[in-house]
């Protein structure tokens, strides 16, 4: 390569975090907590908020199945932020999550003293729900979930 007195390189720092996400009801409030903490020093309008995480669930609704996946990755430039969702048949084969949604919920009840009955009531499902998803049999809907979210926090 030659030396060219004209020409000028601009270098410029980006942050990059990028994670892949099963596409099941209990990543979301992970995916959420992702992209929080990625954009914590970027302050968003609650339109450009609300069409992020409508990207995010839409993402996971197309990625859903058994091996289904999603990627969230955010980019932080200096004049900017880029945040790519996408979904991505046989993407990535990602590990199973650390915790499953029916140890999280177990330790969220024991912890604040809660019996099954007062989390359905809080919750607004039947006891019947609360067992099953307590005993891992199933996961909440997308809305039971937010539900959750907004209860008990992610």
């Amino acid at each position: 390569m030659e030396d060219d007195p004209g020409r000028e390189v601009f270098v410029s720092p980006v942050v990059v975090a990028s994670q892949v996400f099963p596409a099941r009801p209990g990543s979301l409030p992970d995916a959420e907590q992702f992209v929080r903490e990625a954009l914590e020093p970027i302050t968003l309008e609650t339109e450009e908020r609300q069409a992020l995480y409508q990207a995010i669930t839409t993402a996971l609704l197309a990625a859903a199945g058994k091996d289904g996946v999603f990627d969230v990755t955010v980019r932080i430039f200096p004049d900017g932020v880029e945040v790519e969702v996408l979904h991505g048949a046989g993407m990535h084969r990602v590990q199973p999550a650390a915790e499953p949604f029916a140890d999280w919920l177990n330790g969220v009840l024991r912890g604040q003293g809660l019996s099954q009955e007062a989390a359905a009531q809080r919750i607004g499902v039947s006891v019947r729900t609360i067992s099953r998803w307590l005993r891992g049999d199933t996961e909440p809907r997308m809305r039971d979930l937010r539900r959750v979210h907004e209860i008990f926090g992610p």
